[in-house]
């Protein structure tokens, strides 16, 4: 029959392990499990720089410039008719081993109100937009101005997306100065941080980003001294770029 006392003492210690275990991977795992994703796996001194609204035919480039210079990698959640205007900056993207999502088709206000079949109509406008330019169907989702409702998230999931949100925002959309914006991101960052900024327009508008455009070198270089490497969302979250890909269950530093 065995000693009940050797029984329990072995019980207790698997139990202890599975408890560390779930400990070490819940940082991961369960972000990257998520239906919507705020932040990357905190493992590591790891930062994804995220762009919204673009391509646009003068900023996306400058930026991209900045990115390849300083041998930094980014996410771009690209809007569906700039893609269609603008198709080759989206190609430039990859090439420079950018990580690019759907931002919507144009950026429109009132998609947390829709009903899930009129979410689905513009989820599909923007997917048709950009499968063709990236050669596959993204996985990635950033709902315009972070909005989200629960039936964009349950199309999204229905559809093979995960939605990605940011946990600090750069504030480059609101009119501040170049040193407010490096502050905002310096003075914020933490490992497995997702960063908000801004590349194009609502809408395919063309705003001047010169702002984000100064700051952005002063922000990697900030990064770069604070010992973090710049690196994509699938990367920091494991989360696919390409629909129907597993998921990938490290998040661990690179």
């Amino acid at each position: 029959m065995g000693n009940p006392r050797i029984k329990l003492h072995r019980g207790g210690i698997a139990l202890f392990g599975m408890a560390v275990l779930v400990a070490l991977l819940s940082s991961c795992s369960a972000a990257a499990s998520a239906a919507h994703l705020s932040r990357g796996c905190r493992e590591g001194r790891r930062v994804a720089l995220t762009f919204d609204d673009g391509p646009n035919p003068t900023q996306t480039e400058q930026i991209l410039d900045i990115l390849q210079s300083h041998h930094a990698r980014a996410t771009f959640f690209d809007e569906g008719q700039a893609v269609e205007a603008h198709p080759e900056i989206v190609q430039r993207e990859l090439a420079l081993g950018m990580a690019v999502g759907s931002h919507s088709y144009a950026h429109g206000k009132d998609l947390p109100t829709l009903t899930r079949a009129d979410f689905a109509i513009d989820l599909q406008q923007a997917e048709a937009a950009l499968t063709p330019v990236l050669g596959y169907k993204p996985a990635l989702y950033r709902a315009p101005y972070g909005h989200t409702s629960q039936n964009m998230l349950d199309e999204l999931h229905a559809e093979g997306y995960v939605s990605i949100g940011w946990d600090v925002d750069s504030t480059d959309w609101s009119g501040a100065t170049v040193d407010a914006v490096v502050s905002s991101v310096l003075d914020n960052v933490h490992p497995g941080a997702i960063v908000l900024m801004h590349d194009g327009g609502l809408g395919g508008g063309n705003p001047d980003r010169v702002t984000t455009i100064a700051a952005l070198p002063r922000i990697i270089d900030g990064l770069h001294e604070r010992g973090y490497a710049l690196v994509t969302v699938p990367e920091i979250t494991g989360a696919p770029a390409v629909h129907g890909h597993e998921r990938r269950r490290e998040c661990s530093a690179s």
